[in-house]
Order: structure tokens, then C-alpha cells, then sequence
């Protein structure tokens, strides 16, 4: 092969990642060698570049763009009205809110779907819908996130999303490049716009499953959506990444809140920084720094973990 051939082939693998515009693939490309990795790299830290791509992949004829909002719309109507359908003869009607599905409505887009609603699947899909709260999606999200995640307008094409989703999700794979566009054009997501699919669900799920008007999260929710979420974490051992967290120091946090926290609500920084420290810390704990800027929780869990390894022999961890 040619050398003009070569670069040709690697600029449309480039292209195939990134969707890059033919221009900001060329410049990229050059700077770095024509070397695939770090020029991929390069474009998920290029701003501009990837707010070109974004206006070009999400540019539709209008026909198509108004048949696949239509499709998006009628699949939004049919869950909508599951919460009507569902109501006994001799029970009052449930008020159908014409621009909101609810909890009813999401349990018959799960079963739609196949998919059940404690499948960590559905923690980066409500991300994508922006689910406000837990079983709830407003129209225009429903409509634009489906149309992001490869124009699902069908349940057959939302099926396949979904597969795909599961593993950008374990593998920590950049966002959709309209949704990096939508987060960097907003100035309270702006810095943390080039996190991981992963990452960026961990953080909204903190505000997905806390009660409406509480500003913590209660603790009984926390531990049933971490017990969902960190299984799926690249920090996870057994994962595609080179995690080393266990289920058996999962076990161990989980006793520690209930036991020895009063069931204190988890505050957001605990809940952000958790994470981090699960990339950090090694199997017996003695690895933790007291000195670094840790929730005061999570030292006094470190203290307590030490003492308590054995506290986990014989639970069912599975």
C-alpha cells in the first residue's frame, strides 16, 4: 500500500471513531504523526473539533429529522397513556400529564425495551433522556436523547442502542459528541464535559435517585443504587479495566454506613469522592492516605475496615 493510501485508510478509521469533520481529521491526524491513539486523544481534548463534528453528524434533511421526531413522539404517547390504561374500572382515573411519562409509563417502556428497571442499563439511559428523577421523562428529553443515541425511533433500534450503551457505559467511553457539545456549552457541566460515560452516570445518579426537595441522599437509596452502579465501575474487579475494588469491600462499606453512621444521609461530596477512592485503594487498606483531602467519613471507614475484614467471611457477596 501506497504511503497517500495509507493515510488515506487511517484518516477514514479516524473518521469512524471520531467523526470528525474532514478538515479537523487532517490537521489532527498531521500534528500527530497519523498515529491513531494519541490523535483520538487529542480530538476528545479539541473543543472546537468536537463541536464540529457534533453540528455535522447531527445535521438531518428535514423530512427524515421531522419522520424521526414523529416516530419518538408516538412511542412517548404510548407509555404516557400506560398509567391511564392500567387503572381499575372502579378507581379514579390517574391524571396523565401530556408532556410527561411516570412511573407506570416507565415500567411499560422497560418491558417494551426488555429490560428490567434495575438493570444498571437504565442508570445511562435515563442520563441520556435527562430523567429528572426516578420513572419520570419529559417529552423533548425523550425525543432528543433517543434521537442522539443513533436515532433510535423504533423499540427495535432502542434494543440495540441499549446493548451498545451497556458497553460505553462499563467501558468508560466518551459521550455522544452532541451530548459533550450540550455539557461544555453549559457552564456548571463545562469542566467535567470529557469524563467517561461511566463517570458522568455515576455523578447523575447521585440527583437521580435522591427524594424530590432533599438535598442529601438518604442513605437506603444510596446503598441500593451504589450496590447497581459500582459492579459496572472500570475501578471494579473482574471488569474490562484493570480495576481491584471488590464485592467483598463493597459488603464492608455498606455494613460501616448502617452500622456506625446512624443512617446518616450521603452527602454529594461523599458520594463523588467514593468513587475516586475505590480507584485508589488496595485490598487490606493500608494504602489510604489520612493526609489527603478525604470525607472524614471515608477515613473513619478505612479505620474501621482495618479491624473488620473478617466482618464479610461467610456473607453471601454475590
Amino acid at each position: 500500500m501506497s504511503s497517500a493510501a495509507k493515510k488515506e485508510a487511517i484518516l477514514r478509521q479516524f473518521r469512524q471513531l471520531t467523526n470528525a469533520t474532514p478538515q479537523d481529521a487532517h490537521r489532527i491526524l498531521k500534528a500527530h504523526g497519523y498515529r491513531i491513539e494519541p490523535a483520538t486523544d487529542a480530538f476528545f481534548n479539541d473543543e472546537q473539533a468536537q463541536i464540529n463534528a457534533s453540528a455535522s453528524s447531527s445535521t438531518l434533511d428535514k423530512k427524515t429529522e421531522r419522520e424521526v421526531k414523529e416516530r419518538l413522539n408516538a412511542l412517548f404517547d404510548r407509555f404516557r397513556d400506560a398509567a391511564a390504561d392500567d387503572t381499575d374500572e372502579d378507581d379514579e382515573p390517574t391524571p396523565v400529564e401530556p408532556d410527561t411519562i411516570g412511573i407506570a409509563g416507565a415500567l411499560k417502556m422497560c418491558e417494551a425495551l426488555e429490560v428490567s428497571p434495575e438493570d444498571v442499563v437504565f442508570l445511562p439511559l435515563s442520563f441520556y433522556l435527562k430523567s429528572p428523577s426516578i420513572g419520570t421523562f419529559t417529552r423533548t428529553d425523550y425525543v432528543n436523547g433517543w434521537k442522539m443515541l443513533d436515532l433510535s425511533d423504533t423499540v427495535e433500534k432502542q434494543k440495540a442502542t441499549l446493548e451498545k450503551l451497556r458497553q460505553e457505559l462499563l467501558q468508560n467511553k466518551p459521550l455522544r459528541l452532541e451530548r459533550i457539545a450540550e455539557e461544555k456549552s453549559n457552564p456548571a457541566t463545562a469542566s467535567s464535559a470529557n469524563k467517561g460515560l461511566y463517570e458522568k452516570t455515576y455523578d447523575y445518579t447521585y440527583g437521580f435517585a435522591r427524594r424530590e426537595g432533599q438535598k442529601s441522599l438518604a442513605l437506603e437509596n444510596a446503598l441500593a443504587f451504589w450496590d447497581l452502579i459500582l459492579p459496572a465501575s472500570p475501578t471494579f474487579e473482574g471488569n474490562e479495566g484493570e480495576g481491584s475494588f471488590t464485592r467483598t469491600q463493597l459488603e464492608l462499606w455498606k455494613k460501616f454506613l448502617q452500622d456506625q453512621t446512624g443512617g446518616r444521609a450521603v452527602s454529594k461530596d461523599t458520594w463523588t469522592q467514593f468513587l475516586d477512592f475505590t480507584k485508589e485503594i488496595n485490598g487490606d487498606f493500608s494504602n489510604h492516605d489520612f493526609d489527603a483531602a478525604w470525607p472524614s467519613v471515608i477515613d473513619d471507614f478505612v479505620l474501621w475496615a482495618k479491624d473488620n475484614l473478617h466482618a464479610v467471611d461467610g456473607m453471601d457477596t454475590s
